[in-house]
């Protein structure tokens, strides 16, 4: 495995998560908001703070990811020199 590979894959998971959280926030948000009245589908709050709790998950593992990516590169650094 390339380590571009495994800090592009991290961050993209990551990104992934930050879309997660900031979709369920806004629905989270707009349960009392305009879009009962524009007559939206309602927003089951459940459904979002497990999206919230997942976006979390998935930010943390991508993290780990990228830290090991960095670690390894690290480690490389320090054999080569």
């Amino acid at each position: 495995m390339q380590i571009d590979s495994a800090f592009t894959t991290g961050l993209q998971g990551y990104q992934r998560a930050e879309q997660r959280v900031g979709q369920a926030s806004e629905a989270i948000a707009s349960v009392n908001g305009a879009s009962r009245e524009s007559g939206a589908a309602p927003v089951e709050i459940t459904d979002e703070l497990i999206n919230l709790k997942l976006g979390e998950l998935e930010a943390g593992a991508s993290a780990k990811v990228i830290q090991t990516a960095s670690d390894m590169l690290g480690s490389l650094i320090d054999i080569r020199v």
